[in-house]
């Protein structure tokens, strides 16, 4: 059998990302995209491309991702046998010769490809929120969820999956775009938990979305309603535990409640002492209650776990500057100015736009010139 690749994706005034995201997805031998009201030319550019196999253009009414994502997978040719979700602000990676990739590894029993997706970068655009992603199947899935929707075997067509992991070999890079509103989200994710009312991953996407809208109250009371669900403790939801611990940990720390903060994070550790998050939370507290030994004690211990995750439960600034930047005001407010510095530093290597951390380097160095400037006054003068 010749594997065949389609593209599939949805979209509405997407304008400023077509041509990037064609030339791109170019590679596949199919693109079909489901246009779902653009009004600003994105049909009409996609449609007179011949790069496009097939764009149609339909309303969804009422709105749901799920339902819209299972429309376009309806415009796949039928010879096409490895369909690709992407969105218009995604961009494969490597540029050229992922297909090349896919085909060549994809066998005749495979069902899903696993590979990575940088959900976000940093200034210097290195990936940093970076998860396994698996939108990379053949048509026996479904898509399911009102948003934040994932696709699942259809269980009439698929027994067993057989997955290939392509690991950091390929990598699907998403360039966000924040002009667009999240308002409607949260209709939906209530949607989502009355049709799924005993599913904890629903629940805690429910959760994140009062978390990012800084309704930190409710956010915590769902958050606590999820680590209380049944469902919580079976092993296939360790991942949805973990996270509910470790945002409930988070919000404790934003309304500086340090014991129940100190607690869930205790909480994380005994579950799982492997990942970076509960250490660095904990050293946050500690610094905030000017507990600096036991701040640089949490960072040291963090910094053992070295083996990276990939998954949701993963935050970025783990991995990159904060802990730098948290160290440098550790270390300054323990004595220790040169190595206060040199986090300082290390911190703006990989976040080189951050003006505070500039303001405090600069305050550490000028008080350095000046400890210098006092000792060399001290010194006796040679005779």
């Amino acid at each position: 059998m010749t594997n065949k690749i389609c593209v599939y994706a949805i979209c509405k005034n997407e304008i400023q990302f077509v041509d990037k995201w064609l030339d791109n997805m170019a590679e596949a031998d199919y693109i079909v995209v489901l246009d779902t009201g653009s009004t600003d030319g994105t049909f009409e550019k996609l449609k007179a491309d011949k790069r496009v196999y097939k764009v149609e253009q339909k309303e969804i009414k009422p709105w749901r991702f799920d339902v819209a994502r299972n429309e376009s997978m309806k415009l796949v040719p039928e010879d096409a046998n490895i369909l690709l979700c992407t969105d218009f602000d995604e961009l494969m990676s490597p540029e050229k010769g992922w297909a090349k990739l896919i085909k060549d590894n994809w066998r005749e029993d495979t069902t899903r490809g696993y590979y990575m997706y940088a959900w976000s970068h940093t200034s210097t655009g290195a990936p940093s929120d970076v998860f396994v992603y698996n939108k990379l199947h053949t048509k026996d899935y479904k898509w399911i969820y009102p948003v934040h929707e994932v696709i699942v075997p259809d269980e009439d067509k698929i027994k067993e999956e057989h997955i290939i992991d392509f690991g950091t070999s390929l990598y699907l890079h998403h360039w966000q775009d924040l002009s667009k509103p999240r308002k409607y989200y949260f209709d939906l994710l209530k949607l989502s938990v009355q049709e799924n009312p005993t599913n904890c991953h629903v629940r805690l996407l429910f959760a994140r979305e009062y978390l990012l809208n800084k309704q930190y109250d409710e956010a915590l009371q769902e958050y606590l309603g999820v680590l209380n669900m049944k469902e919580i403790d079976n092993p296939e939801n360790r991942l949805i535990l973990l996270e509910a611990l470790g945002r409930a940990a988070d919000i404790y720390v934003i309304k500086k409640n340090f014991d129940e903060g100190i607690w869930y994070c205790q909480e994380f550790i005994k579950e799982d002492p492997t990942y970076r998050e509960p250490y660095l939370l904990l050293a946050e507290m500690y610094s905030q209650m000017k507990m600096f030994t036991l701040a640089e004690a949490m960072i040291t211990t963090m910094l053992k776990y070295t083996t990276r995750k990939y998954n949701w439960v993963e935050r970025k600034y783990s991995w990159f500057a904060l802990h730098n930047d948290l160290l440098s005001t550790i270390y300054y407010n323990l004595g220790q100015l040169d190595l206060a510095i040199a986090n300082c530093q290390e911190a703006l290597k990989q976040d080189p736009n951050n003006v505070e951390l500039l303001q405090r380097l600069n305050a550490f160095l000028n008080v350095k010139i000046n400890n210098l400037s006092k000792k060399g006054a001290d010194q006796p003068e040679k005779k």
